[in-house]
């Protein structure tokens, strides 16, 4: 019998500088209606001591939702920051 894959969630937040990795935990992961994978943002960051400010002030260039399994890694969703800050 083969043993399910250990799959994690992560929000990977990128800067022109750096990259970063906010761990999800199972019980922060929503499913929609659509059977699409979610997370709300702001939960996981203040987790971290985080809210969206500190990410305007970081000058996050993207932040990814990523499903990871056996070291390989599926893009879900990713919001681009650059947009967002214009409009600030």
């Amino acid at each position: 019998m083969m043993q399910e894959q250990q799959k994690r969630f992560i929000y990977v937040i990128e800067t022109a500088t750096e990259s970063r990795e906010l761990l999800i935990e199972d019980n922060e992961i929503l499913e929609n209606a659509d059977g699409e994978i979610d997370c709300p943002l702001d939960s996981v960051l203040s987790k971290y001591k985080l809210g969206l400010e500190d990410l305007f002030a970081m000058k996050v260039a993207t932040v990814s939702l990523m499903e990871e399994a056996c070291s390989a890694r599926k893009l879900i969703r990713s919001i681009s920051f650059e947009n967002l800050r214009l409009n600030k």
